[in-house]
């Protein structure tokens, strides 16, 4: 049976729980982006893939993959055409040293990336954000933003699985050059069906007389020992390669 975003959202195991959630994935998220240290994105990213597999087990990898299908070959296009030194293989066009350096910097800075907002989304309810936003006295516009880019990441997810299960039920990836064709087609369709879905999510909640104003939750939160204990992690790496 399939399970939508909500359902594993409310059926995850959460090792930190409350406004502490958002707070340390929305601090870790910005520390791993500016912290420019492979150790450090290295470090995230088993930390929080681990946690999110914890969390909620196939569903992690599966979002997982979504964005590999856009960063792998954005890395080889980067390899093979950044000026530099060349590297001996038998290709007609041969990467460059820089290159490789640079595609494996920008990949591994975007899985450290994804892999703590994807544990953000997998713990963490519509609800559960924007009550945590709300208590930092974020302007309304910023809240509401935010909650519709993170509700649209929702639909868009949901929108993509089922396309993908009808693909799959009707053997689109059964050859290279079926799956080149059906990758495109679903790359289309997911972008005309996204807009179609948020166009109904804002009837819905228009028709729920929904006005950027939404009740608020409260949750006690806990997990600061886990929290303390990879921020630390995280730090004295960044301190460590940076002495």
């Amino acid at each position: 049976m399939h399970e939508t975003l909500e359902e594993v959202q409310m059926t995850s195991r959460k090792p930190i729980n409350g406004d502490l959630k958002v707070y340390f994935s929305l601090f870790s998220l910005l520390f791993v982006v500016l912290s420019g240290k492979v150790s450090v994105y290295l470090a995230a990213l088993a930390i929080f893939s681990a946690l999110s597999i914890y969390a909620a087990g196939r569903h992690y990898l599966r979002l997982m993959k979504v964005p590999s299908y856009f960063l792998i070959p954005s890395a080889i296009i980067i390899a093979f055409f950044i000026p530099g030194s060349s590297i001996s293989i038998p290709l007609p066009i041969s990467p460059t040293k820089e290159g490789v350096e640079l595609a494996f910097f920008t990949l591994m800075r975007s899985y450290a990336s994804l892999s703590v907002l994807f544990f953000m989304i997998l713990t963490t309810s519509i609800p559960e954000v924007f009550a945590a936003l709300k208590r930092l006295r974020l302007p309304a516009f910023v809240v509401e933003m935010s909650l519709l880019v993170y509700r649209a990441i929702q639909v868009l997810m949901d929108e993509l699985d089922r396309l993908d299960r009808s693909a799959s039920s009707r053997l689109g990836y059964a050859s290279k050059r079926a799956f080149l064709r059906t990758s495109s087609l679903l790359a289309y369709s997911l972008f005309m069906k996204s807009l179609e879905r948020s166009e109904k999510m804002n009837m819905a909640m228009e028709s729920r007389c929904y006005s950027g104003e939404m009740p608020v939750r409260s949750e006690e939160s806990s997990g600061y020992a886990l929290c303390l204990v990879i921020s630390l992690v995280l730090i004295a790496l960044w301190l460590e390669v940076g002495a």
